[in-house]
């Protein structure tokens, strides 16, 4: 398994917010990454610890999202086309 000392690249970073982060240990933060390596469809974990909830997620870079938003609105404007809905995977 990936460690933070031996990283794979990838195009996002764990974001990990909330009262409980001090819980977050280097060995859990490899964890978590690996669980949103094994599940790509995931996209919030939620980790409720002694000192209050955690919220797991992927952190992409803003010019990935103004990519994905640009695909959109090119397919949204080909001809014939009506309708573009993007479904997210739910657990």
């Amino acid at each position: 398994m990936p460690t933070t000392s031996d990283p794979v690249p990838r195009p996002w970073q764990l974001l990990t917010v909330g009262p409980g982060i001090r819980h977050v240990t280097p060995d859990l933060h490899d964890r978590l990454v690996r669980l949103l390596d094994l599940l790509p469809q995931t996209r919030l974990i939620e980790i409720e610890t002694e000192a209050g909830g955690v919220s797991v997620s992927r952190d992409w870079p803003g010019d990935r999202m103004e990519e994905v938003t640009g695909i959109e609105a090119d397919i949204a404007a080909m001809p014939g086309i009506v309708r573009l809905t993007l479904f997210q995977a739910v657990s």
